[in-house]
């Protein structure tokens, strides 16, 4: 297994384990047990478990960004953001899907472990941006005269997703992430009247 392997792998395990347990209640042993290695190569890769969940929350974040950016085929913005509202629900439907490391870190270490927090929320932020520029586009096409704020509502968009995976945890219903996200979109075509 070479280098870029061997740490892909230590992050890939890190990730499944801490989307079912957390990131406090995963080791360092449980984390290198799921990727195959010793815990000698886990200190080669990572000076510790923050660095490693650092680099594992700035992974996640940039593979949810290239999703995003995935979509930007669409030309019209409304249509942009309910292609991303389909393939979120179709990903929660899948068996794989556990929910997002974003949600889980920020709810877990926001006080106690301020460098990962801060990954959170500049990938939040970088989210919200994305969402708020198609809404920003998509006022001036279907609602010019409308007083709602893009930006408001592209976190409310967040909230409503992240939401919904707390739901869904609590009550082991993924179905929760759909119905919310369903509704979301009632409330968008209320807005835009599309």
């Amino acid at each position: 297994m070479d280098k870029v392997n061997k740490k892909e792998k230590i992050l890939d395990s890190a990730q499944t384990l801490m989307l079912d347990k957390g990131y406090v209640a995963t080791t360092v042993d449980e984390i290198c047990e799921g990727a195959g290695v010793t815990k000698g190569s886990f200190f080669y890769y990572f000076k510790d478990k923050e660095e490693m969940g650092k680099e594992m929350a700035q992974r996640f974040s940039a593979r949810g960004k290239q999703c995003c950016e995935n979509l930007k085929d669409e030309t019209d913005p409304i249509k942009r953001i309910y292609s991303l509202l389909d393939m979120i629900i179709t990903s929660s439907k899948k068996t794989d899907f556990k929910g997002c490391i974003m949600g889980i870190f920020s709810q877990e270490l926001s006080e106690t472990h301020p460098e990962i927090r801060k990954v959170c929320e500049t990938s939040f932020n970088s989210f919200i941006k994305t969402i708020e520029q198609d809404l920003i586009q998509a006022k001036k096409q279907y609602a010019p005269k409308s007083s709602f704020k893009p930006v408001e509502v592209a976190e409310y968009f967040l909230a409503t997703f992240q939401g919904a995976m707390v739901l869904a945890r609590a009550k082991k219903d993924k179905k929760v992430i759909e119905r919310s996200l369903n509704q979301f979109r009632e409330y968008l075509k209320v807005l835009f009247g599309k």
